[in-house]
């Protein structure tokens, strides 16, 4: 090997431009490479399924659309769902909404209507329902 030059490859003789790619995307495509791989991240737990309400907007779910085009200054909704009816609000809001603005949304929209639920399911952060309930228990004095 000459000066400057570098070593390429861990097995002299088995490298061509582009061999990391290619041998990638075999892995990727193999059947066994995948079924047989060594995972990084622990064992998903136990799925535990979500109550099953009894009365209408006792459990409810609440998510946001996001990575909306800017409508009326908004850009993204946020959509509550009662678990039991399938009944659901959509309300306009910021992507950047705080907690305490969620929460004075739901007042808004959502708790006069139906009041309080037992339960919010969301795709969000952990602490996400967590905080909006909060929030919201405080904006009505409780």
């Amino acid at each position: 090997m000459e000066e400057g030059e570098k070593r390429r490859s861990w097995l002299p003789g088995y490298w061509w431009p582009g061999v990391t790619k290619e041998v990638g995307r075999y892995v990727d495509g193999c059947d066994a490479c995948q079924r047989y791989k060594n995972r990084s991240e622990a064992p998903a737990g136990k799925l535990m399924p979500n109550a099953i309400p009894e009365r209408p907007w006792s459990y409810i779910s609440a998510d946001f659309i996001t990575k909306l085009p800017l409508a009326q200054g908004y850009d993204a909704i946020l959509v509550v769902c009662d678990r039991f009816s399938k009944i659901a609000h959509f309300i306009a809001t910021m992507e950047r909404t705080s907690a305490k603005g969620l929460a004075r949304l739901f007042q808004d929209q959502v708790w006069k209507l139906h009041g309080l639920p037992e339960s919010i399911v969301s795709d969000r952060e952990v602490h996400f329902a967590a905080e909006m309930m909060k929030e919201l228990n405080s904006l009505l004095g409780i």
